[in-house]
């Protein structure tokens, strides 16, 4: 009975942090008539995270509510295309310090989080669940890889979306994204949201690496870990290389294991993904394969996904 006691304190007390980072966004649409209502994540003291089903850009005018009450006018940053968190830049400054993040490899499966968000304005609602997945890749329609996902039973729907996802401890682990399937929900982990978001702000857009290989996640040789004295055991076996792509251009072949990028272990695709996104497209990184039990230093230049691409204006940042 203690521990229940224990842990609802717990929750209301991190739910009580949450709210201070979790802000109302109000957008009244072009026609001057519909209003659409969302959650939104103080990403600084001048900018909010939301998403594109709030903010896409177009908007005749967009205000964000904080915890204190005190309402700002928002000016659209810019959509990132794939994810579709959208930046908006405030008017004024937001007296609080932005909540710290877990990092993307603190975020482990059974971590119990709390979901908030405030899309009604009227008062802040939460759910309760553990993380049942993490840095996952899911698909969008169009075969793009959507990486660094969580996959958690606690419920995200219209009245949360957009807001935080948080741990016990009080810290970031996510923004709420979609209801999924069999009651699990997505989010966008929020190293990732933060890249995404300081990349469309300090560069007008974000990277999303093509690796021009694909290939699937394999264990390596504990002789091999030994050999050359590897602080992991996990990387990518290559099973086919894009002509064009790349992955050609930095020397990748069918057959290596790819197993460091720019210093960091690999262990799937989308974690490749994922650090190649880290810089900006024009950029050449370290990229670090196993070929015939040799490591062969390559180097791989950084690219944007082509058919993202031609998704063309459909939510560009500005």
């Amino acid at each position: 009975m203690v521990a229940v006691l224990d842990l609802g304190e717990t929750l209301k007390s991190v739910v009580e942090l949450a709210r201070r980072q979790v802000v109302h966004v109000r957008a009244l649409e072009a026609d001057g008539e519909t209003v659409t209502f969302g959650s939104g994540v103080i990403l600084d003291h001048t900018h909010v995270l939301t998403n594109a089903q709030v903010v896409s850009g177009g908007e005749k005018k967009v205000t964000v509510r904080t915890a204190n009450g005190r309402k700002y006018d928002a000016q659209l940053v810019g959509v990132d295309p794939l994810y579709f968190v959208t930046v908006l830049e405030l008017d004024g400054w937001v007296p609080y310090e932005p909540m710290p993040l877990m990092g993307i490899d603190e975020a482990a499966t059974g971590l119990p989080v709390v979901a908030v968000g405030n899309a009604a304005g009227v008062e802040y609602n939460a759910s309760f669940g553990i993380i049942s997945g993490v840095d996952r890749t899911i698909y969008r329609p169009e075969r793009l890889p959507v990486d660094g996902l969580l996959i958690t039973d606690a419920r995200v729907h219209p009245g949360n979306a957009a807001g935080a996802l948080v741990s016990l401890d009080g810290r970031l682990v996510g923004i709420n994204g979609i209801p999924w399937q069999n009651g699990l929900s997505l989010c966008v982990h929020a190293d990732v949201a933060w890249r995404l978001a300081n990349q469309i702000i300090d560069y007008g857009q974000a990277t999303h690496a093509w690796l021009g290989f694909s290939g699937e996640p394999e264990v390596i040789d504990q002789a091999v870990v030994d050999l050359f004295s590897l602080s992991f055991d996990r990387g990518v076996s290559v099973m086919h290389v894009a002509p064009g792509g790349p992955g050609e251009a930095a020397g990748v072949q069918v057959g290596d294991l790819v197993v460091r990028v720019a210093d960091r272990p690999v262990p799937s695709l989308g974690a490749t993904r994922r650090v190649l996104s880290q810089y900006r497209v024009g950029d050449t990184v370290p990229l670090l394969v196993l070929r015939d039990d040799e490591l062969v230093e390559l180097k791989m230049p950084v690219r944007e996904m082509p058919r993202l691409q031609r998704l063309g204006g459909e939510g560009a940042s500005s």
